[in-house]
């Protein structure tokens, strides 16, 4: 009796393990509080006045939008250098590489969308872009279907000309859109019917009655690769001297489920001379926080979607 119960045993810990199950301790460091609070009175642990989400950034600036939804634009610091409020009414936006905001008041007809950028260089005022309105005709007249006719374009019922004369003009749609690939730089797109495009000299705001985004792929592409970054391009680990497990969620369904272990990740930071310990909370080993900007009077956290600024308690300042 006893050899079957020790193979279900070993079968038991075999399924905890495979499903991500890891072995419980207790906490190796009780003394040490935990993130944001920290060991070293000398030091400063500051979260940010506002949350932050959707963050990238290029080699000179970080983006992201508030809890509003409006843009908000920093330096490499983290210093807030621009706010830019989103408008009553205005939806889909996108901030192209270069720093410039492409906001669009869209409406039901595509030629009466209204596209803006907002650039860097002009310190974001509002600008309208120059309208490039292609579309195939809402409607086919009886005059259309009786000069189909009279041209000997088809010998077709004069009932089934409508769709000869679409193909027509879709034909010429997607001519017309070839054509605009020459000398193109980049192409933005704010929805499937409106995008930006960008060449050297010019930026206009296409509008079409439909999806036009394969027509562009290949440029597509491209600008997606020089885009900007996400955030987390910038994480880096922290010092840890320890790490410990203690517990283990379970989610999943009745067909499949696992195990996220979780803890603590014990953490010290310095700055000039002056180092200070936490515990940070983790999941599945992870860091619990990240440095996003690190200088010797400043380092820039973040635990989550929340932004942390420490510095020396003297040189602390608001952001």
């Amino acid at each position: 009796m006893k050899h079957p119960l020790r193979l279900l045993a070993l079968l038991f810990i075999f399924l905890f393990n495979s499903c991500g199950y890891q072995q419980t301790e207790e906490d190796k460091h009780p003394e040490i509080p935990v993130f944001p609070e920290h060991t070293n009175s000398k030091i400063a642990i500051s979260k940010f006045p506002y949350t932050l989400t959707n963050i990238k950034y290029n080699q000179n600036h970080i983006f992201a939008n508030d809890e509003n939804g409006d843009w908000i634009i920093l330096d490499r610091k983290f210093n807030v250098i621009k706010q830019l409020g989103k408008p009553s009414g205005y939806t889909h936006s996108y901030m192209s590489n270069d720093g410039t905001l492409y906001t669009i008041k869209p409406h039901d007809q595509p030629e009466l969308n209204v596209v803006y950028q907002r650039s860097m260089q002009n310190d974001f005022k509002k600008e309208p872009l120059k309208p490039l309105i292609l579309k195939i005709r809402g409607r086919i007249s009886i005059k259309d279907s009786l000069q189909s006719v009279y041209k000997h374009e088809t010998k077709a019922h004069i009932d089934s000309l409508t769709a000869v004369i679409y193909k027509k003009e879709e034909k010429s749609l997607a001519e017309s859109l070839k054509a605009l690939h020459t000398n193109l730089v980049s192409i933005f797109p704010l929805t499937h019917e409106v995008s930006v495009l960008k060449y050297k000299n010019k930026t206009v705001a296409l509008c079409t009655a439909y999806d036009h985004s394969d027509a562009f792929k290949a440029i597509l592409e491209q600008t997606q690769l020089k885009a900007l970054k996400p955030i987390w391009h910038l994480e880096k680990s922290p010092k840890s001297f320890g790490k410990v497990v203690l517990g283990n969620s379970f989610s999943g369904n009745h067909y499949v489920g696992g195990y996220t272990p979780y803890g603590y990740n014990y953490v010290e930071l310095s700055l000039h001379d002056e180092t200070t310990r936490f515990k940070a909370k983790n999941a599945n080993n992870g860091n619990g926080v990240h440095i996003l900007y690190e200088s010797k009077d400043t380092i820039i956290v973040k635990d989550v979607q929340k932004l942390y600024h420490i510095t020396l308690n003297h040189n602390s300042k608001s952001l």
